[in-house]
């Protein structure tokens, strides 16, 4: 979040055992055809006439409809570029309520992919979109000198005559013409929920795997700010599953000037409520803090404008002083989730957040300084600090800024529409789901306007969970007003705190060690493995140390892996499912002079 300034239609769609039944009243879910007819009468609007675009047809389904046809308020048409279709470009759009109009004639209605063919020469750019009439989400315009097309997520037309409004959000970039074509059915989602860190503790491991058992059937709510979450709880009668918190004010930068926090303990509470925590950090940069005013103040130290710290240059000397106050940081918030750590409270970790931006210090110097940042604290933090507590969340569209698939559990975006604007906000999921081929769970991790869930469901767009802003984001009435606020927060598809179970037993297993006799020369070990969670469990991973002198002869049962101070056996393909309350065992065989190394105590993850 800069600070301050500012449906998928489901068939069969059961909960997960974590959830209690649904609360009287709630209703029953809809069919395909009722579904379709509530969205289309929310999406229903009077429009303004407008001129009529004759579509240009390419190969395949995807018609475009030229911008220069369309009814201008604002802007005017140009020709003075090269490159662009049809007779010319819509430019000039440099006010807030610059917009062109275009209108796609005798659809046959249903859910369509919308393309928009554009130039934008003077960096990156936003642009709005409304569907007859009503917000229909934000679209990013990266950079380009030459006409180009940008993916604008979904639109569900109307039988007949649609309207499509391209309206200046952050300007100066010219518009050639919107493209439609039928969007194709989504096939089911691959999301696994086992987590990038194997050593990820039990508690985290379960928490990705309630996400990813429940992805695409359920949104969790989310709220950032304690306050702000019990003003939602008192307002609309039900409290947020997710707690949004900050570790702003820890760091180091931060406290040298007095700031003090207690979003730790805020944590620790939220969690003894049965809630998640997901954090993020607005990094005061370490040194070179502005500090003057207008906008440059030491407290704004995160942003760009605030600081003369150079995140590049920084990571490219691993001896100076701006490295060393690098990490100084970093382990500053270690030190605080390792008090989380302790009490087995999983976190979603969200650092780094909107670095595509440019807006916040770590990513001003484009992508590739910002993912070894990313690296840097993922290594400190879970090899050094032992934080195997976290789920990793990166919080970037472009595919240029992503720092790999080993070190992300959960993608997500920030979006922030204009007030009211209730759409899916399908543009910015349907790029994060090809960003990472539909296998990790997807989130809204920052939101001003609440995406209507009976639009994600007729969109096919489904986000694990959202995060409201705080402050007037939630409580104005206007960015989201109290009806819409009761509608999501009562809503079929929408987990609230109430509903949430314990997530941190979701698909859990236990292991018991026990020696039951001689084996050759040797002693023979049995392991019993227990799934104590409230899912079946789709495989098993045991682990344990072992003390020096002990040796493994033979096993039986599970696929084993040792090291030079531990080993780790997996489930084979028949024994990996159990029931809730199943039980298997598998053999290990032991030579070893010391009977107390045939005493550990074994972990076991799920998945």
């Amino acid at each position: 979040m800069r600070i301050p300034s500012l449906p998928r239609l489901r068939a069969d769609r059961r909960p997960s055992p974590a959830f209690r039944p649904p609360s009287p009243g709630r209703g029953r879910r809809g069919t395909r055809q009722s579904a379709v007819a509530l969205v289309a009468c929310l999406l229903a609007a009077v429009s303004p006439v407008t001129a009529h675009a004759e579509p240009e047809v390419p190969a395949g389904d995807l018609v475009f409809y030229e911008a220069e046809e369309g009814e201008l308020r604002g802007v005017t048409v140009g020709s003075a570029a090269t490159g662009f279709s049809g007779t010319g470009y819509v430019e000039g759009f440099d006010a807030a309520d610059d917009q062109v109009t275009i209108t796609i004639p005798d659809s046959p209605g249903g859910l369509f992919d919308l393309t928009v063919r554009y130039r934008a020469p003077y960096g990156s750019k936003v642009t709005s979109v409304l569907l007859n009439g009503e917000g229909a989400g934000d679209v990013p315009l990266t950079e380009s000198n030459v006409f180009t097309t940008a993916d604008a997520g979904r639109v569900l037309l109307d039988p007949g005559e649609n309207t499509v409004t391209l309206r200046n959000n952050w300007g100066w970039y010219e518009i050639d013409a919107i493209g439609v074509s039928p969007t194709p059915p989504r096939g089911p989602h691959r999301v696994g929920g086992v987590p990038v860190n194997p050593r990820a503790t039990p508690e985290a491991r379960s928490l990705l795997r309630y996400l990813a058992d429940n992805y695409g059937e359920y949104t969790l709510s989310g709220q950032q700010d304690m306050g702000s979450v019990a003003w939602v709880e008192d307002t609309v009668g039900r409290a947020p599953a997710i707690a949004g918190l900050d570790m702003m004010d820890y760091s180091p930068s931060r406290v040298e000037r007095g700031t003090s926090s207690r979003e730790v303990e805020n944590a620790l509470a939220w969690h003894e409520r049965g809630g998640v925590n997901a954090f993020v950090w607005h990094w005061n940069a370490p040194t070179g803090l502005i500090d003057e005013p207008g906008g440059k103040e030491w407290w704004r130290g995160f942003y760009t404008e605030a600081t003369t710290f150079d995140v590049a240059a920084a990571l490219a000397d691993p001896a100076s002083e701006e490295y060393r106050l690098l990490l100084r940081d970093i382990d500053a918030i270690a030190a605080r989730l390792a008090r989380l750590r302790d009490a087995n409270v999983p976190v979603i970790w969200r650092p780094l957040h909107e670095a595509e931006g440019g807006w916040f210090w770590w990513g001003a110097k484009g992508p590739e300084p910002a993912k070894e940042l990313y690296r840097l604290m993922y290594d400190r933090m879970v090899d050094h600090h032992g934080l195997h507590n976290l789920l990793w969340v990166w919080n970037s569209l472009d595919p240029a800024w992503y720092p790999g698939d080993d070190v992300v559990d959960i993608v997500s975006a920030d979006t922030y529409p204009p007030a009211g604007d209730h759409s899916p906000q399908s543009g910015a999921y349907e790029r994060l789901v090809e960003l990472v081929d539909d296998t990790k769970p997807v989130a809204l991790s920052e939101n001003g306007p609440i995406p209507d869930p009976d639009l994600m469901r007729a969109y096919q767009v489904d986000w694990s969970y959202f995060t409201t802003w705080s402050g007037d984001f939630v409580s104005d009435g206007v960015t989201n007003s109290r009806d819409h606020l009761n509608h999501v927060y009562h809503h079929r598809d929408v987990v609230t705190l109430d509903e949430l179970g314990d997530f941190t037993r979701h698909g859990g297993c236990t292991a018991v060690w026990e020696v039951i006799g001689d084996w050759d020369d040797g002693r023979l070990v049995r392991v019993t493995v227990t799934n104590d969670g409230d899912e079946p469990l789709s495989g098993w991973r045991v682990g344990a140390n072992r003390a020096a002198g002990a040796q493994l002869d033979d096993h039986w049962n599970a696929r084993l892996e040792t090291t030079g101070t531990g080993w780790s056996a997996e489930s084979l393909g028949w024994n990996a499912d159990l029931r809730p309350g199943q039980e298997t065992s598998f053999y290990l065989n032991w030579s070893t002079a010391e009977p107390s190394a045939l005493s550990p105590s074994p972990s076991c993850q799920a998945g």
